[in-house]
């Protein structure tokens, strides 16, 4: 079984004006109905809208989680066997206020999706789909980025590891045994999302921003530039100092503080995860931090680690039937849904 991933920026606005053959194809043309209003999510509305966004670390009550989810769906529902096994999850800062939340959401079962495919194709026009949920989860994201870990690189199920996930909401950590999870390590704390704050901080005193959102500021941060004031500036050596800072000043006090020198002692390997793994500036950091006794390592794809131990969690409560399994990682900054490549 091989697991298909299919990714979009967590990111949207209200529709308004002509929407047609503005895309290439479903996933870059999303525009979904919620109630009795349009939206443009994801590459769509950062291509077409003024100033696409998210509540970051939304409850699955507001309509931030539910426009997200009506979109992952949106493009999996012809590659999944219905009725579906759906697994989604939270940081351990928000689970437990969010789980039941997210249970009852789910627990609707029966849900209508409505979509326009005249975003991509002109002939396309309003298309209306329904699909059940039969059984669900939801579990903390470090779990679920320990289980993906496990099952893309098999070869560490015996091994005791300490896993990183810098997330744009939240950064978070544990110590994991072959037996499991020792939650006394585990941690949840700010994510990248501190980085753009002081970058946009210090952008500030010298430039006018034209009012970007912190998910537009992230955008020019991955970019390493923005533009502003009909000129572009170049942000990588901001970046490196401000990146440096965080995991000075947010990161390795959290690791000293959850993680024992016994843990350390018995820990073979730090594994990174999450979008935040993508920056060298970061995970040179803990390089230097650990030099000389436990190795590091950015795992293949660390962005996507979440959404695929979702996927196989679903396939545990499904009794292993990947046909109808689905993995959803709505994340502050992206929007991540797995699936099983269907034979």
């Amino acid at each position: 079984m091989k697991p298909i991933t299919i990714s979009f920026p967590s990111v949207y606005e209200t529709a308004f004006g002509n929407t047609e053959n503005s895309a290439k194809d479903l996933l870059n043309g999303l525009k979904v109905k919620r109630n009795e209003t349009w939206y443009l999510v994801g590459n769509m509305a950062k291509r077409s809208a003024i100033n696409a966004g998210r509540i970051v670390n939304a409850a699955p009550i507001e309509e931030d989680f539910d426009i997200l989810f009506r979109s992952s769906m949106v493009n999996i529902l012809d590659k999944v066997k219905q009725p579906f096994t759906v697994t989604t999850g939270f940081p351990l800062s928000t689970y437990n206020v969010y789980k039941n939340d997210a249970q009852q959401f789910l627990g609707r079962r029966h849900f209508l999706v409505e979509y326009d495919a005249s975003t991509f194709n002109v002939k396309g026009g309003i298309k209306k789909n329904t699909f059940e949920v039969d059984t669900f989860d939801v579990i903390p994201e470090i779990v679920g980025g320990i289980i993906g870990l496990k099952k893309t690189l098999p070869d560490i199920a015996n091994e005791n590891f300490i896993a990183i996930s810098f997330g744009f909401g939240t950064v978070e950590g544990g110590f994991a045994t072959s037996d499991g999870l020792v939650h006394r390590t585990c941690f949840s704390s700010h994510g990248i999302r501190y980085v753009i704050g002081n970058l946009a901080r210090e952008l500030n005193i010298n430039y006018y921003l034209e009012m970007k959102n912190e998910h537009q500021m992230d955008e020019a941060f991955v970019k390493g530039s923005i533009f502003a004031n009909r000129r572009r500036i170049d942000l990588k050596e901001m970046r490196i100092t401000l990146l440096r800072q965080y995991y000075k000043e947010v990161v390795s006090p959290l690791m000293r503080q959850h993680f024992t020198d016994g843990d350390l002692e018995q820990c073979s390997k730090i594994y990174l995860l999450g979008g935040g793994a993508h920056y060298n500036e970061l995970t040179d950091a803990v390089a230097e931090e650990f030099h000389g006794f436990i190795p590091v390592e950015v795992v293949p794809q660390p962005e996507i680690i979440a959404s695929i131990g979702y996927l196989y969690n679903s396939l545990r409560v499904s009794d292993n039937n990947p046909s109808r399994c689905i993995g959803i990682d709505i994340g502050n900054a992206t929007t991540t849904t797995s699936i099983f490549e269907q034979v």
